[in-house]
């Protein structure tokens, strides 16, 4: 299948799951931290499931990958990143948050690709990551008041 596909099919489980975690974190008065810890232990369970045919990949892969995905996926994107990403929900319309959050992680990693990867992007890609800033900015901008949406 397209890689564009599962980019879509992503979104709408990160958008429906947003949305029940932050369901979740009102409901349960929980803080951003034991919201991210139940997700992290949900999926670490779930994941460990599905990759059960693929364990010995570890063992062939060596350490530096390892502690690269560790890092980038273990600490910065699924640690951090969704402790933050509770946090605001917590406190935020999930409208303002999943806007800010999901347009400019796509700018920010295009930048990284850019300057780390010396990946080449074309004048319409610049174009649209300029109209990603500029969406995000135009709902933190122009949001309405808060009336229930906890």
């Amino acid at each position: 299948m397209k890689a564009e596909f599962w980019a879509v099919l992503t979104a709408l489980c990160w958008a429906t799951g947003s949305l029940l975690e932050k369901k979740g974190v009102h409901l349960g008065r929980f803080t951003p931290v034991m919201g991210t810890t139940i997700r992290t232990a949900v999926s670490l369970v779930l994941l460990g499931l599905l990759a059960a045919p693929y364990w010995r990949q570890v063992k062939d892969a060596g350490a530096k990958p390892i502690v690269m995905i560790a890092l980038g996926g273990g600490v910065l994107a699924g640690g951090l990143g969704v402790v933050f990403l509770y946090t605001g929900l917590k406190s935020g319309q999930i409208s303002t948050v999943m806007t800010i959050a999901f347009c400019l992680a796509p700018v920010f990693g295009t930048v990284l690709g850019v300057l780390i990867l010396r990946e080449k992007i074309s004048a319409l890609q610049a174009a649209g990551i300029v109209l990603c800033v500029l969406g995000a900015a135009m709902t933190v901008y122009f949001k309405p008041t808060l009336a229930g949406g906890s």
